[in-house]
């Protein structure tokens, strides 16, 4: 899995995504990482592509999808 650095996110430090599992992968900056379950990959190729990714990720992966930190 490569992960992808958000220099100029605020929230977001990097994040991954594994195509087998469908789980998205999120480190963020003030600590804690996460895992975000059945995670279509249409969803991290819009993630990857978004002016703002921790504006993308709050309106379309926070609260939609299971998650557990690891």
């Amino acid at each position: 899995m490569d992960w992808i650095e958000t220099p100029d996110s605020s929230n977001i430090a990097r994040f991954g995504y594994d195509v087998s599992s469908m789980v998205l992968y999120v480190e963020f900056k003030k600590g804690g990482s996460y895992q975000y379950f059945d995670v279509p990959e249409s969803v991290f190729d819009a993630m990857r592509v978004a002016g703002s990714t921790g504006q993308f990720f709050g309106q379309n992966v926070k609260g939609v999808y299971r998650f557990a930190r690891t």
